[in-house]
């Protein structure tokens, strides 16, 4: 049986992980931070956290992109956040604001009342600071029933390529996991590379992560919280044989070990293509939409363009606009396009984006 504690092991690798893409939840502002930053804006950020930022050029609309890594729920990432659209917003280049949600997941934020006040994270920070200073905040992610509907059927393409390795199944899977791997974790001096996730500051405050990330899925989706804990607790109901010997057998310890690889490939597999590579092409193109309301208007503008014209102007396809926002229009004054992303997208996106998705 393996031991719980690889279970529990498991669970915390998971959350860890999954702190820095974020695909289930985003909480609420409390009410006396949200008049905060813009009536005492902080002075330009010199924090190491700079290593967390990619500020590049949209190739084909020539608008400049400013990706922001975070920590979901990391007081340094909230800070990192918060200085950044600042400094932008007292600059007047501040553009779109993009965040790593969805409709249905901020929906169900709203309308949850318990502990919204001590489950501050970065995404809420950005969109209340975007309401504050009327500037347009895009729900940029891939819905989460879509999410969800495609880690179950990643799991299942990824279990029966485990047991049919005579039928090319351990070959589809390594392929599908290198080339999810090549796509949503580029590497190379023009990426995020480790400093950003092994900055001090960021990992002085980590716990903080770990604490409110659970927290948000016991708030948000109890039942799934209830389905963790578990499985959780199950995988430790055998393990009182644990205590009776002093040392593990050999077939105890190359079961633990086997079970553990395949767990890690099949986590892997969602992780890397569903969680990552899915979803960093949903966002990246909801950031190229707002860089078309800021770059140069290449139709020639003639009357025809003029009497179908949308008649907010919003350039965008598809965009989903928080509750509150504003919405998008054309304009050319050096305008920034900001995303507040989880860490483990920026590269991939940033990737996207430079070879036109």
């Amino acid at each position: 049986m393996c031991p719980p504690t690889l279970f529990l092991g498991l669970a915390i690798h998971a959350s860890f992980l999954l702190s820095f893409c974020h695909p289930f939840a985003a909480n609420h502002l409390p009410r006396s931070h949200q008049n905060v930053a813009q009536l005492n804006p902080p002075p330009p950020s010199t924090s190491s956290l700079r290593s967390q930022i990619l500020d590049f050029i949209e190739p084909s609309t020539g608008v400049p992109v400013k990706l922001i890594g975070s920590m979901h729920y990391n007081p340094a990432s909230i800070e990192l956040a918060t200085r950044s659209i600042n400094d932008l917003a007292a600059e007047g280049k501040l553009g779109s604001i993009v965040i790593e949600s969805c409709d249905l997941r901020w929906n169900a934020t709203l309308q949850n009342e318990l502990m919204r006040d001590a489950l501050l994270s970065e995404m809420k920070a950005a969109h209340d600071l975007g309401i504050e200073y009327g500037r347009p905040v895009v729900l940029g992610d891939q819905r989460i029933n879509v999410t969800v509907a495609q880690m179950k059927s990643g799991a299942k393409e990824a279990v029966l390529d485990l047991v049919q390795p005579w039928n090319g199944g351990w070959g589809r899977l390594f392929t599908s996991i290198s080339t999810a791997r090549r796509e949503a974790v580029p590497v190379g001096d023009d990426y995020l590379g480790p400093e950003s996730i092994f900055d001090p500051k960021l990992l002085a405050a980590a716990p903080v992560s770990m604490i409110k990330y659970p927290i948000s899925y016991m708030v948000k989706s109890p039942v799934f919280a209830v389905a963790i804990t578990a499985l959780i607790l199950l995988g430790g109901v055998d393990s009182s044989d644990a205590f009776v010997a002093d040392t593990a057998s050999t077939t105890d310890i190359l079961e633990s070990i086997f079970l553990s690889g395949l767990e890690t490939v099949i986590f892997a597999r969602i992780f890397l293509k569903e969680l990552l590579a899915e979803r960093n092409e949903i966002l990246a193109t909801n950031i190229l939409e707002q860089c078309r309301n800021y770059g140069a208007d290449e139709s020639s503008s003639g009357w025809l363009d003029t009497f179908f014209k949308t008649e907010n102007g919003d350039k965008s396809s598809g965009a989903v606009y928080a509750p509150g926002s504003v919405v998008g229009k054309p304009e050319d004054d050096g305008k920034v396009v900001v995303a507040v992303l989880g860490l483990a997208h920026c590269n991939g996106i940033k990737k996207l984006l430079m070879e036109q998705i």
